[in-house]
């Protein structure tokens, strides 16, 4: 587990049916790699049972990347990674739901343009800044990525027919931000390149010694296509389902005949007046009626 500072304020005195026992801080390991995933802090609690090591981040995206550093891939709640050891609760994902400032965010999507088939397991990184870029991905210089441009980048590594290659894919904000930074990427020596909208992938050497067969190559790259996403921040508009348009029918009917009703009564009420009225000798003078005899002249 990666370590941390004291003073993260994570753990509570009671965790759902169980009483906290001991509290300490982590002991920091690679400060500089947490740093750029945004690692805010972490503790280790006991609580009698069992023993919880909480790191907390910035945002999902920077505890999903952190995460995929560790042998042991530890449990993932948000913006959280949690290690557990003894004991452990069967519900911990859902306890640790009461902890603070624990965001629930979904994480970039940019993992999942990655093709599963020939995956080495364990294999996968995720590229936030230069430090990441070095150590995951050293084939590739920083004046290509263009970290500045808020770019981010998946790496796994895969075994094709002919040996092991890496396939990096860098997400940037534009189109054309994408275009620009293409050619760079293709200067690189041994690599194969491919741009697909926002995205740039490449195949890279496993290692120094090896070379990138170009077939397979475009093989694997060819299962990489960009597809635009965006966030939809309006009310969804209504989905009109066949029970729903019944009902909709059916409260036109009983409105219109409600309507027709009313009117029909509204009728046959001012007719009512209107005949009792005259039965009693009232007349209003709107019923007046004056004749004229134009024959004589």
């Amino acid at each position: 587990m990666f370590g941390s500072c004291a003073g993260a304020a994570i753990w509570p005195q009671q965790l759902g049916p169980y009483e906290r026992k001991a509290l300490r801080p982590f002991v920091v390991t690679d400060r500089t790699l947490q740093d750029e995933y945004g690692e805010e802090g972490g503790e280790e609690a006991d609580y009698g049972s069992f023993h919880v090591l909480a790191d907390r981040f910035k945002d999902t995206t920077g505890a999903y990347a952190a995460s995929l550093e560790m042998r042991d891939r530890p449990l993932r709640v948000g913006n959280y990674l949690f290690t557990c050891s003894g004991k452990c609760p069967k519900d911990l994902a859902t306890l640790v739901k009461a902890l603070p400032r624990l965001t629930q965010a979904p994480v970039s999507v940019l993992k999942d343009y990655l093709p599963a088939k020939g995956m080495l397991p364990n294999s996968e990184r995720y590229i936030m800044g230069p430090v990441s870029l070095h150590k995951d991905l050293p084939q590739i210089s920083e004046s290509a990525v263009a970290l500045q441009f808020g770019a981010e980048g998946a790496v796994a590594r895969y075994r094709l027919p002919k040996g092991e290659v890496t396939l990096a894919i860098f997400s940037y904000p534009t189109l054309e931000m994408a275009r620009q930074q293409a050619p760079a990427y293709e200067k690189t020596p041994g690599v194969i390149v491919k741009r697909s909208g926002a995205l740039v992938a490449l195949v890279a050497p496993a290692t120094a010694d090896k070379a990138v067969d170009p077939a397979e190559a475009q093989k694997l790259l060819a299962q990489i296509n960009y597809q635009a996403s965006f966030s939809w921040n309006e009310p969804l508009p209504i989905v009109v389902k066949p029970q729903t348009a019944a009902q909709m029918v059916l409260g036109i009917i009983t409105l219109a005949g409600i309507v027709l009703g009313f009117c029909l009564a509204s009728g046959l009420a001012f007719g009512a007046i209107r005949v009792i009225a005259r039965k009693f000798g009232y007349s209003s003078a709107d019923e007046s009626l004056t004749t004229l005899s134009l024959s004589g002249k």
